[in-house]
C-alpha cells in the first residue's frame, strides 16, 4: 500500500492551525473567565499566590469582553500589585508556549494642550486617525472637558480648581479640530496646569484621553485601584531637594461626561513627605467599585523644582495611562522581538465604559 506523501507546507498549515486554536483558547480564558478568587484583582494588599485561575472578565458583569477594571491593572508592572508574568504563563498552562497581551484605542487620537496664563484660555487640539494606516477620521464627535488649576502666589495654601461643563465638538475632512476656552478665576490668581478630558467617539464607539498641559506631571504620583481602595504611589523625580511634600486637596471622578467631587480636605490638608517609589497614602471609598469611574483625578499641591516656581496645585489623572495616543499598556515579553511563528488576535473588550482593542500574540518556544 503506497503511502501519501505529506509536505512541509502541509505541516507548516497544520502547525499554525494548532497555534491559532490554541491562541483562541487562550484568549478566551483571559477575556471571558473570570478567574479564581472571580475578585482576585481588588485584594489588597495583593498576593499573586493567592490566584488559583486567571481571568480578566469582571464577575458582576453579564456582558461578554468586559473586563475588570481591578484585574487590569494587575498587569501593570508599576501597580503595587503586579501579577507576573511567568505566574501567569503556569496559571494558564503554557509550559511550551509564550504570549504577551497588548490593549490599544479602537482609534489613534493625538493632542496639544496649552495655557496662557496671561490672558487665561485654554487652547486644545485633536487629532483622530485610524489606527491601522493613519487616515483621518472625519466627523469624529469630542466630548472636552477641562479642569484648570490655579494659585495666588500671595497665598499658595488656598489653590483652587476650575472646570468647564463638557462641550462637543466635531472633527474636520483632516480628523482635527481646533478649539480655545476661557477660564473664569478670580483676580489675583494664575493658571498653572490644565487637564483636558477628551471622549472621543466614532460609530458608536467611544475611548477616552486625559491631556495634560505638562505631561510630566504624571510622574508626580501613580493611582492605582484595589476595589473601594484607591493607592498612591509616590515618587521624586520632579520634587525639588528641599521638599518633596504631596498636600492633597480633593478626589474627584469622571464617568460619561459627569464630574463628581468625592472628597475634598477640610482645614488642613492630609500630605504625604518624601519616599522613592514608596505605596505613601490610600484613601477608601465605599461604592467605588461598583461606580468603576473612567477616572479619577487628584488635585495635590506640590514643589516641582526647577520647573515651576513655588509651590503650585496640579491635576493628576489615572489609574490607566490615560494619555497615550494608541496603546495603553503590554504585558509580556516583546512579540516585536519573536522570531518563532506566531499568531496574533485581537478583540473589542470594554472597562471602565470604554471600549478598547485586546490583542494576544502567541508562540511556540
Amino acid at each position: 500500500m503506497a503511502v501519501p506523501a505529506i509536505s512541509y507546507v502541509n505541516l507548516l498549515q497544520v502547525n499554525q492551525q494548532q497555534l491559532r486554536n490554541s491562541a483562541l483558547n487562550v484568549f478566551n480564558a483571559m477575556l471571558l473567565g473570570t478567574g479564581s478568587p472571580s475578585d482576585w484583582g481588588s485584594t489588597f494588599p495583593f498576593y499573586q499566590k493567592n490566584v488559583s485561575a486567571f481571568g480578566l472578565a469582571y464577575s458582576e458583569e453579564s456582558s461578554l469582553y468586559v473586563l475588570d477594571t481591578d484585574k487590569v491593572q494587575r498587569l501593570n508592572i508599576d501597580s503595587p500589585g503586579y501579577i507576573e508574568y511567568p505566574y501567569v504563563r503556569d496559571l494558564l498552562r503554557l509550559k511550551d508556549y509564550g504570549f504577551s497581551l497588548s490593549v490599544f484605542r479602537p482609534f489613534t487620537v493625538d493632542w496639544d494642550l496649552d495655557i496662557n496664563d496671561v490672558t487665561n484660555y485654554v487652547s486644545f487640539a485633536v487629532n483622530v486617525t485610524r489606527s491601522e494606516d493613519r487616515r483621518p477620521i472625519p466627523n469624529a464627535q469630542v466630548s472636552c472637558t477641562i479642569l484648570c488649576s490655579a494659585n495666588n502666589d500671595n497665598n499658595q495654601d488656598e489653590p483652587i480648581v476650575v472646570v468647564t461643563p463638557p462641550k462637543t465638538f466635531f472633527t474636520n475632512a483632516l480628523g482635527r479640530f481646533e478649539g480655545n476656552e476661557p477660564m473664569q478665576i478670580p483676580p489675583g490668581y494664575i493658571l498653572k496646569t490644565a487637564v483636558a478630558i477628551l471622549k472621543i467617539s466614532v460609530a458608536g464607539i467611544s475611548t477616552m484621553v486625559v491631556a495634560q498641559s505638562m505631561l510630566a506631571l504624571q510622574n508626580v504620583m501613580k493611582i492605582n485601584t484595589f476595589g473601594d481602595t484607591i493607592t498612591l504611589s509616590i515618587r521624586d523625580e520632579l520634587q525639588s531637594n528641599k521638599s518633596g511634600v504631596r498636600k492633597f486637596l480633593n478626589i474627584m471622578t469622571y464617568d460619561y461626561d459627569a464630574l463628581t467631587e468625592i472628597w475634598e480636605a477640610k482645614g488642613k490638608p492630609p500630605k504625604v513627605t518624601r519616599g522613592f517609589g514608596y505605596v505613601s497614602y490610600g484613601f477608601t471609598f465605599p461604592g467605588l467599585k461598583a461606580m468603576d469611574p473612567a477616572l479619577i483625578l487628584f488635585t495635590v499641591s506640590v514643589t516641582l523644582g526647577g520647573i515651576t516656581g513655588g509651590r503650585v496645585p496640579v491635576i493628576v489623572g489615572g489609574p490607566f495611562s490615560l494619555w497615550e495616543s494608541s496603546r495603553l499598556f503590554s504585558f509580556g515579553p516583546d512579540s516585536e522581538q519573536i522570531s518563532n511563528v506566531a499568531i496574533k488576535l485581537r478583540r473589542y473588550v470594554v472597562f471602565s465604559g470604554m471600549t478598547y482593542i485586546a490583542e494576544l500574540t502567541l508562540w511556540k518556544e
